[in-house]
């Protein structure tokens, strides 16, 4: 009888490191939900808390649980809150702190520190050159637009959760990660679940005020996290659940009514279907999934449940995706507009070869003062991360970008395709659920808010962690080895 092979990284540190959780961690997730309260009444006092229990937690000396309740406190809580956790954080004086930043900053020196688990250079290279060109633009730029331009350049900070996701799995192995990500995104999908009663959550939902006052339960954003969740339970998803889930999440995506869900959902399943080589058992999962989803749909819209965009109807539905193919009807005026700041960016960064090469700067509106959102506030990203990366960085900033996402998809897809076991599957997933954020980013401004780059940035560095697990090779005379990536 053939040896199974276990594909499993394995967790460093010996049976103490595998106690990722004990009466430490659950002590840390209490006291991080503590200090987020007390954030949203006395920012200061949260901070000064949020220090406090740090340095006990290190005094402690056990950096791991720090690390793993880190980990997961910044990815489920992006992942869960959506805009609620964007506006989460402290001031320090006119400049805010997000709550992003805090729990990245400690995160990402300890995997720089660790060099067994440090991300290897030809991914860091390209990541610390953006970082250093986005630091000397805000030198410059500060002076003239303030706020606006810290603002623009939490993209080349938020990048560096590469690294924490990275270290997150060598560090502990996959499996054990595996497991963690099944109950966030369980807790993503139920907040997925709440979309259609969000004005009653906001209404009692206590306030932060980041950036503005904003409900700390505003999910907006969630609905991204929740096709990823739908991807990774198609795999990884408990077996006799999985037709149900995915039928939650095929219903949510007509609940939610994002064109670019539209278009993301199915590419990415296909994506998923082909890398991972098991496209007969997806889709057998899938056509049930999409019946349930269709019953959830009738349902909802017998019980005069509301889609985010409108009603939850065939009419409305069949117009909406025809606004993709250019014809007039729900909320079109959206692309034309997406349109028109297309091309009078491309005419603002072509005023000169100097912009073209390093761009227009961080601070100036990218939708030059013609939308306004819900709240009233003025909107200035043009809806796409890729055109506004160009803008405020120049061809220099773009190819460095581009560089980063390249090499990460590039080495997840190739190991996706020719691995096997726990990391090929893993490996595909992590591929199929990062195509999502950055499809969906070339039409929404997801970058530019934790929702969008914690997610997109943890899931690639844990990608590329998994890639280096060992790949099964067939050498000449045919026989099967093993060998290190």
């Amino acid at each position: 009888m053939a040896r199974q092979l276990d594909y499993r990284l394995p967790p460093l540190g010996g049976p103490a490191a595998r106690r990722a959780w004990n009466p430490g961690v659950a002590a840390a997730v209490l006291a991080a939900v503590a200090i987020g309260i007390v954030v949203a009444v006395a920012p200061m006092l949260g901070f000064i808390g949020g220090i406090a229990v740090l340095a006990l937690a290190i005094a402690y000396a056990d950096t791991l649980v720090v690390e793993r309740v880190g980990g997961i406190v910044l990815l489920g809580g992006a992942m869960v809150l959506g805009y609620g956790f964007a506006n989460l954080g402290v001031r320090l004086g006119p400049v805010p702190l997000p709550a992003t930043e805090i729990l990245l900053a400690p995160l990402a020196l300890i995997a720089v520190a660790h060099r067994r688990t440090r991300l290897d250079g030809a991914i860091l290279l390209p990541v610390c050159l953006f970082a250093i060109l986005v630091v000397i633009r805000l030198a410059f730029d500060y002076p003239v637009w303030g706020i606006f331009a810290v603002r623009d350049s939490t993209l080349a900070i938020e990048m560096f959760i590469l690294l924490v996701g990275y270290r997150a799995v060598m560090r502990d192995g996959l499996a054990a990660w595996i497991r963690r990500l099944r109950w966030i995104f369980l807790a993503v999908l139920a907040a997925g679940l709440l979309e259609p009663f969000q004005a009653t959550i906001k209404a009692l939902s206590p306030t932060v005020g980041l950036q503005r006052a904003t409900p700390l339960f505003d999910t907006k954003g969630v609905k991204f996290s929740v096709i990823a969740g739908g991807l990774f339970f198609a795999v990884f998803g408990w077996k006799l659940l999985r037709p149900v889930l995915l039928g939650i999440v095929t219903g949510l995506v007509g609940i939610f009514q994002a064109r670019t869900l539209y278009l993301m959902f199915p590419i990415s399943f296909a994506a998923l279907a082909w890398l991972s080589r098991r496209g007969t058992q997806i889709v057998s999962q899938f056509v049930p999934a999409a019946l349930l989803g269709i019953v959830m749909l009738v349902a909802a819209a017998s019980l005069s449940i509301q889609g985010t965009e409108g009603e939850i109807s065939t009419e409305f539905f069949t117009a909406h995706v025809r606004t993709l193919l250019g014809e007039e009807g729900p909320n079109a005026a959206t692309i034309e507009a997406r349109e028109s700041f297309f091309q009078q960016t491309l005419s603002f960064v072509a005023q000169s070869p100097g912009t073209v090469l390093v761009g227009v700067g961080l601070g100036p509106d990218l939708t030059f003062g013609q939308w306004v959102a819900e709240e009233g506030q003025l909107v200035r990203n043009p809806h796409d991360a890729y055109l506004e990366v160009y803008a405020r960085t120049g061809l220099l900033g773009f190819v460095l970008f581009m560089w980063v996402l390249i090499a990460c998809m590039t080495r997840i897809g190739r190991h996706a395709r020719r691995g096997h076991g726990a990391t090929q599957l893993f490996c595909s997933w992590a591929f199929a659920a990062c195509l999502v954020y950055l499809g969906v980013a070339a039409a929404q401004p997801i970058l530019a808010f934790p929702y969008g780059s914690v997610p997109l940035f943890f899931f690639l560095g844990m990608g590329l962690a998994a890639a280096k697990g060992p790949v099964a090779t067939a050498p000449a005379n045919g026989a099967r080895v093993l060998a290190a990536r």
